[in-house]
């Protein structure tokens, strides 16, 4: 896990390029489209592979405040395990039952187990290349859209969502009546989360605008704190990881639980 933290000479140089590209009007903006998902899963389903292809796809990553380079390749993937790590000894292993929604190749899953094999794991994604990767890797695997959420989780589940919930832009509202309906025991977030970053610190705000420039989640946080100051929820912990890519600060942490 060593890295390269980058001088202001080669910080101003990863500047520039994020400007050049808020500022490109043909970066699109995120797809939610199911068959661009399902072309990608498919591809790891062809390979044998688990591991998404976007990781390592920049050389350049966010490390507290700071632009750093992994030494090694697969520095960003790490890191992110290590928050996943962190928030299933907190809140995640104290229940017997695992379920990742938006899990898409089931490689946080696979992690987890490795180090807690005797949960049962659910992963829940709108493709059917996710069901077979994660009945590949001996795991339950059933379809799920946060648009149109449906069917029922075990009781007292634990519920898991990293960099899913980013598709729905504001069009959550949906997938929040269901999880309030479906009552698990605590739900962990690793999500881009505007709201905990600082629009007077330029790296924050350059992370806010590429947000919004391609439609991550927006909304969602403040939407659980009027829902917590109405007594309907509880919000366990809500903060930033200080743990994140070339454009973003993607890896924010809310863990929350109905009430």
């Amino acid at each position: 896990m060593r890295y390269k933290i980058l001088n202001k000479a080669e910080s101003d140089k990863v500047l520039v390029k994020i400007i050049e590209t808020l500022l490109d009007p043909t970066v699109p903006t995120t797809s939610s489209s199911k068959e661009r998902f399902e072309k990608g899963w498919e591809e790891n389903v062809k390979a044998g592979d688990i591991i998404p292809r976007y990781f390592g796809k920049h050389k350049v990553n966010r490390l507290n405040g700071k632009f750093v380079i992994g030494f090694e390749k697969a520095y960003e993937r790490k890191m992110l395990y290590s928050i996943v790590d962190d928030l299933t000894r907190k809140y995640l292993s104290k229940h017997d039952t695992i379920c990742e929604l938006g899990c898409g190749t089931g490689h946080n899953l696979v992690h987890i187990r490795e180090s807690y094999p005797d949960k049962r794991y659910i992963g829940y994604d709108w493709t059917e290349a996710s069901q077979k990767l994660l009945h590949a890797n001996g795991m339950e695997g059933y379809n799920f859209d946060f648009f149109e959420p449906a069917g029922k989780l075990p009781p007292n589940a634990a519920v898991l969502t990293v960099a899913a919930l980013e598709q729905t832009y504001t069009r959550f509202e949906q997938f929040l009546k269901w999880i309030r309906k479906q009552n698990p025991a605590v739900i962990v977030h690793i999500e881009p989360i505007p709201e905990l970053l600082d629009r007077n610190n330029l790296l924050d705000y350059l992370s806010i605008k590429y947000m919004e420039k391609r439609k991550y989640l927006t909304g969602y946080y403040d939407t659980l704190c009027a829902l917590e100051n109405a007594g309907k929820i509880e919000i366990l912990e809500a903060r930033r990881s200080g743990i994140g890519s070339l454009y973003i600060d993607g890896y924010s942490i809310v863990v929350w639980r109905p009430i």
